[in-house]
């Protein structure tokens, strides 16, 4: 039989062990640097505790605004609003870093960041897209400041993506006028498609769609010229083999 005493010992001894583990495995959890210390925000950082970073980074600046790691540190913090997924405060803090910290090699990024930050912000195509035109012309923007930039080819991507994202906008707008049976607000529409987003992957599209209504309205001559546009600019696509093919079909019909 065990007595009293050591049926205690055993028990304490459990219950140490116990308390070393949970001191052990709370050990990766606990960020060992000091509050207001640059590497206490890196440490939440790293380990994806963005909230805890923000802050960290917040104190950071206040303590040490003309730290050789301050512009490194307000950018890291914009980075971490973006994690968050709350774009318009990290395209603040974006600001903040071009305003305060000017002569920054992150600058650059800074002002490709911010423009993401607004890409992030464009919501589905049925909801209001100003986002969309914002996000363009900080874009723009970006690629006229920094021309040879290695950011460029993703930024030019992004104004691909923006033109797509306003096209599919204004087509749902043209269905409407398709039910009222509004052939020359839907042909208005479609041209200025075609000049206002000439980087479009569907202006192709739009192109045959146009087409089609000069057929509706017997304006054989727009619909002709639009066509052979389609067939010299977008050769390779789907859109010109059935722009070529409603082409022959009006010859066939109206004669050479």
């Amino acid at each position: 039989m065990i007595d009293t005493r050591a049926r205690a010992l055993i028990c304490l001894g459990i219950l140490s062990a116990l308390l070393l583990i949970v001191l052990v495995s709370g050990c990766g959890t606990t960020n060992p640097y000091p509050p207001g210390s640059y590497e206490r925000a890196l440490a939440f950082r790293d380990n994806d505790r963005h909230r805890e970073a923000i802050d960290a980074y917040a104190a950071f600046l206040r303590r040490s605004p003309t730290d050789t790691l301050a512009a490194q540190a307000q950018f890291e913090k914009a980075l971490s609003y973006m994690e968050e997924k709350e774009y318009p405060l990290a395209a603040v803090e974006l600001q903040i870093l071009r305003q305060e910290y000017p002569t920054s090699d992150l600058v650059e990024r800074a002002v490709f960041e911010e423009a993401n930050a607004f890409f992030s912000q464009i919501g589905r195509v049925e909801r209001d897209i100003t986002p969309a035109y914002d996000a363009r012309f900080r874009y723009e923007a970006f690629i006229g400041s920094y021309p040879l930039s290695s950011y460029v080819p993703a930024a030019q991507e992004r104004l691909v993506d923006i033109s797509d994202l306003i096209v599919q906008k204004r087509l749902k707008q043209l269905s409407v006028y398709e039910r009222l049976g509004r052939h020359e607000a839907m042909a208005v529409t479609l041209d200025r498609l075609i000049e206002a987003e000439p980087l479009s992957r569907l202006r192709p599209d739009v192109m045959l769609s146009r087409v089609r209504i000069a057929l509706e309205t017997d304006d054989f001559e727009i619909a002709t010229d639009v066509a052979a546009q389609i067939v010299a600019e977008y050769p390779e696509t789907k859109a010109a083999k059935d722009a070529a093919d409603l082409t022959r079909d009006l010859q066939a019909e109206t004669g050479p």
